[in-house]
Parts: structure tokens; C-alpha cells; sequence
């Protein structure tokens, strides 16, 4: 549905990492998940991709279902409990502050204006 490749940086190093945020993040999943999966304690994890990438294990899966949700707004007209879900969030409220926190209104209101601004522009 969207694009991850050009979300994760390119980094060897971190490659595990990603293929398994990239195949879990819609379910819930977390630091200690991640770790296990590469093999690497939880501490070691963050301070790695903090030094590589300036972010947390925590920001990439965050982003990974920013970058989803923004998709399925755009693409579907499934209402927004349904998509907090599809994208790995147990509450639709924390998704809804999260999503508000990170793109500065609602998920409703952000689909809304890109959908607006799609069919000014064309």
C-alpha cells in the first residue's frame, strides 16, 4: 500500500531490524519485540540505532505506521477505528493523539484537506 523502502534508511547493519518492523509494525509490537528478533538485547538495540540513525526502534515503528495510516486514509474509506487497527494500534484513542501529535490535526481532517487538495489539482 505505501512505499517503506523510502522510509528505513539504507544501513547493512540495521537491515534485520527493518525487514522486521517492516513485517510486524501492524500488529503491536515494541522495543523488546524487535530486539529479540535480531538476536540483540533491548539496550544494545537503542543505542545502535540511535548512533546510526538519530532515532528510536520506538520512532522507526512509530513512523512505519504513520506512513500506513496515511495511505489508508488516502486510499480507502475505511473510518479511522478500522484503520488504527489495521496499522498494529490496540486503542483508536492513543493512534488518534499520536496521529494528531505527529501531523498537527486529526486523521479524519488530514484525509479530508489531501483529499480536497487532490481534487483542486486535478
Amino acid at each position: 500500500m505505501s512505499a517503506p523502502h523510502r522510509l528505513f534508511p539504507n544501513c547493512l547493519q540495521l537491515k534485520e531490524v527493518f525487514d522486521y518492523i517492516e513485517a510486524n509494525y501492524d500488529q503491536s509490537i515494541g522495543l523488546s519485540d524487535v530486539a529479540v528478533a535480531v538476536g540483540y538485547s533491548a539496550a544494545y538495540l537503542t543505542n545502535l540505532v540511535r548512533r546510526k540513525t538519530g532515532k528510536t526502534v520506538n520512532d522507526w515503528i512509530f513512523e512505519r505506521r504513520m506512513l500506513a495510516a496515511r495511505a489508508f486514509l488516502l486510499e480507502t474509506n475505511q473510518p479511522v477505528n478500522q484503520i488504527a487497527c489495521a496499522i498494529g494500534y490496540q486503542y483508536e484513542g492513543y493512534f488518534f493523539r499520536q496521529f494528531r501529535q505527529f501531523h498537527g490535526t486529526t486523521p479524519q481532517a488530514w484525509r479530508n484537506t489531501q483529499r480536497s487538495n487532490v481534487s483542486v489539482n486535478h
